[in-house]
């Protein structure tokens, strides 16, 4: 399985517009992208605010953000390869 993080810094004053477009925009289009089992948002409300989107995929993920420029300041995504723990 591939996770693919998405991780964006917030503009001031535009925690909720970001929040509410990774909603209805950048989870949509994940999960109607093939490949895409699963999409999940974490928040920090701290200083400076940011979201994180993980995806869960079972192919290399063929998908790309669009952030809007006036809700964020920094937007990156990385590609993660899962690993089964070994116990013993």
């Amino acid at each position: 399985m591939i996770v693919r993080m998405w991780e964006a810094t917030v503009a001031t004053g535009r925690f909720d517009d970001a929040v509410a477009w990774v909603r209805q925009d950048l989870v949509r289009r994940a999960l109607l992208t093939e490949g895409c089992l699963s999409a999940e948002i974490l928040v920090h409300e701290g200083t400076p605010e940011s979201v994180v989107l993980l995806t869960r995929w079972d192919v290399a993920p063929v998908f790309e953000e669009a952030p809007d420029d006036a809700l964020f300041t920094r937007a990156r995504a990385q590609h993660l390869q899962t690993l089964r723990p070994e116990i013993g």
